[in-house]
């Protein structure tokens, strides 16, 4: 293919419709955040509703307001976690925070939003050798997530000024969580919506679920033997997913990159939900609004330990799609790059 085809192809794509309007896409959003809180975030049945609500709040930000307003799309990720925090704990502080989960409001609320894209492409980028953009890329995907959790601070910090009572569990309760046999259930319709809001095809979904799916069986089960060892457990639903997308290019002729994409999305808020690092500002919040009294130095290390696991988590599953590709084209590939996009 010359580069004048594939630069008039690429236009075509670029003018495109896409396959489902911004308010399927918003509702996507809000049954998407119901489907990932129970499974990742610990959340009860009772806390999915309150989660579709306020994921369709970030879904209109994101569609409706971020995409018409260049000057919001710099703040969409603070102003959405600003606000999804701020509700949040006002929900989760009702009953003395003995009805709803905040923690699992507030995080499953945002797993949308989380740079799964940004660290697929970062990781790509940096296993074919392209050091300058792998590393900006992997570097915003961290400054992104610094970005989420000072606006959870924020947001947690507004309302703990208006209540002074407002709950600080970072966890839900043992007794307020779901059967883990809903797993079963919760984790393809989670992935069904990212691939909507992502514009895929249906005749994608099938692929696209068993990746994820078998993916997430792997990080699942990992979890259980390495408890807190996020990069571990990441590298190998990463390697799962890394090697059924391979066998689906290898043999079904497909672009390993979408049946991946899915599977990427959820690796990332099951590493972030092992170590609850997307509210480790909620004590920084408590003292900012004078409900307690952390010392600075654990304030410092609060409000930076999300990216640091951020980083755990994107190393795992660069690692993990760097062996996959290892293993099922160990001489690399003839036709095309071997980690294209």
């Amino acid at each position: 293919m010359s580069v004048e085809e594939a630069s008039s192809k690429l236009a075509k794509i670029f003018k495109s419709k896409n396959n489902f309007n911004p308010w399927l896409c918003v509702f996507f959003y809000g049954l998407g955040s119901g489907c990932v809180c129970p499974w990742a975030f610990g959340g009860g049945w009772i806390d999915v509703p309150i989660a579709f609500g306020v994921g369709l709040c970030v879904g209109y930000l994101q569609f409706f307001v971020s995409s018409k307003s260049n000057l919001y799309s710099s703040v969409f990720e603070v102003t959405s976690s600003i606000v999804v925090s701020f509700i949040a704990r006002a929900i989760g502080s009702i009953n003395g925070g003995d009805t709803f989960c905040f923690s699992a409001i507030v995080q499953g609320s945002l797993a949308l939003i989380l740079p799964g894209y940004i660290i697929l492409c970062g990781s790509l980028e940096l296993q074919s050798r392209n050091l300058v953009a792998g590393s900006v890329r992997m570097f915003y995907a961290i400054i992104y997530s610094l970005f989420l959790g000072f606006g959870i601070t924020l947001g947690a910090a507004l309302y703990g000024w208006v209540d002074k009572n407002a709950t600080s569990e970072t966890t839900c309760r043992a007794e307020h969580t779901v059967d883990d046999k809903w797993r079963i259930l919760l984790v393809p319709a989670f992935t069904v919506c990212l691939a909507l809001i992502n514009q895929a095809n249906f005749r994608q979904l099938p692929i696209m679920i068993v990746v994820a799916s078998a993916g997430y069986v792997g990080t699942f089960f990992a979890s259980k033997h390495f408890a807190n060892v996020s990069e571990f457990t990441a590298a190998i639903g990463a390697f799962i997913i890394g090697v059924l997308g391979n066998l689906y290019s290898r043999i079904g002729k497909g672009l390993a990159v979408s049946a991946m994409l899915p599977g990427i999305f959820v690796q990332v808020p099951s590493g972030i939900a092992s170590q609850s690092t997307l509210l480790a500002g909620v004590k920084a919040a408590d003292q900012i609004s004078g409900n307690s009294t952390t010392t600075s130095s654990s304030t410092g290390s609060g409000s930076l330990s999300f990216g640091v696991t951020m980083v755990e988590v994107s190393i795992g599953i660069s690692v993990g799609l760097f062996a996959a590709a290892l293993f099922i084209y160990p001489f690399g590939k003839k036709r095309t790059g071997l980690f294209s996009l």
